[in-house]
């Protein structure tokens, strides 16, 4: 027991030191000893540049990479789209990056508003409990916009950004109801 405890106190005590350093490092306004290295690579021309250029050129690239944002418009509204992670999902991104592709959509059950698509996409059908909001594929040449529930065998191509109560409601009022709609999906990219 006591071997223990000494343990305990020996693991405590390098605990605390490390800490007690961190803190005077940080209260002297100095950096980390890590951050103190002056780590140099050689980037793509061959020139050298330290760690910090590299981490500068690094955050450049992201921000410099565009990226794709996929919506539907209804009248004018517009919603984003998290695409599911599935190649039915890539397939539609495929078809409509660069091509705006438009839909009418009818009621279907009270739950669902369905448009036939102009080509077939490949499935990766499972048992589902849509939620408002899921956009579906069913039997490989029809898209559903969900703002209510239902459970079947389907793929999900993914589904509207948000989920608050404020937005299932703003989609109960674009996709709900008896009316058909035209549903426009795009693709827009950050520059």
């Amino acid at each position: 027991m006591r071997k223990y405890v000494m343990i305990f106190i020996l693991l405590m005590s390098l605990l605390l030191s490390g800490c007690t350093r961190m803190a005077q490092t940080q209260k002297e306004g100095t950096t980390a000893p890590a951050a103190e290295e002056n780590i140099t690579k050689e980037n793509a021309a061959g020139e050298t540049e330290t760690g910090e250029e590299e981490q500068m050129n690094q955050e450049t690239e992201y921000e410099m990479t565009p990226m794709a944002i996929v919506a539907v418009r209804v009248g004018d509204r517009c919603f984003t789209i998290d695409l599911a992670d599935n190649s039915s999902a890539e397939a539609f991104f495929e078809k409509i990056n660069g091509e705006d592709l438009e839909i009418h959509m009818s009621d279907y059950g009270g739950f669902e508003k369905v448009g036939d698509l102009p080509w077939d996409l490949p499935t990766n059908d499972e048992q589902i409990t849509t939620k408002p909001g899921d956009i579906i594929l069913y039997q490989g040449n029809k898209i559903t916009i969900y703002y209510d529930e239902n459970t079947w065998n389907f793929t999900k191509l993914g589904e509207l950004r948000g989920g608050t109560p404020e937005d299932i409601e703003e989609w109960k009022e674009t996709f709900g109801g008896k009316e058909d709609i035209t549903a426009t999906f795009f693709t827009e990219w950050t520059e």
